[in-house]
């Protein structure tokens, strides 16, 4: 599988994103602030991106496909929650910023599976409709 790595510049900070191995790498980098912000066409871009690379990881004969059992977020007062390894993402929609934020806490990047992308482009399809 070759890599790849991507830089998007939303509204506010910086996401990296490539591939490792079959897994999804995602790194926020914040300016001057504690999250990243999307706007719309940025949500759309990123939903595109992680669409594109979780189908190539999927395709791939050589990866595992996990079953997916269970819902791996934590939605709290419409924020999502995932716990990935010893990280934490966040996802907020923000209407007086017309936009959504990205929180971590813990390791960046975070390393994600293909099911816990999944769950966050669809949270990030429903966010922005």
């Amino acid at each position: 599988m070759e890599n790849q790595l991507f830089s998007l510049f939303p509204k506010k900070g910086n996401i990296v994103i490539d591939k490792t191995e079959y897994k999804i790498r995602l790194q926020l980098d914040y300016e001057n602030g504690d999250h990243c912000l999307l706007a719309s066409t940025d949500t759309q871009d990123l939903i595109q991106l992680l669409t594109s690379l979780s189908q190539q990881i999927w395709e791939d004969e050589n990866s595992t496909k996990t079953p997916y059992v269970a819902q791996l977020f934590v939605e709290n007062h419409n924020v999502y929650h995932w716990k990935i390894d010893s990280s934490e993402l966040s996802i907020e929609c923000n209407e007086s910023k017309n936009g959504i934020e990205l929180y971590h806490k813990g390791n960046n990047p975070m390393q994600l599976e293909i099911n816990q992308v999944i769950e966050i482009v669809q949270i990030l399809e429903g966010l922005i409709n």
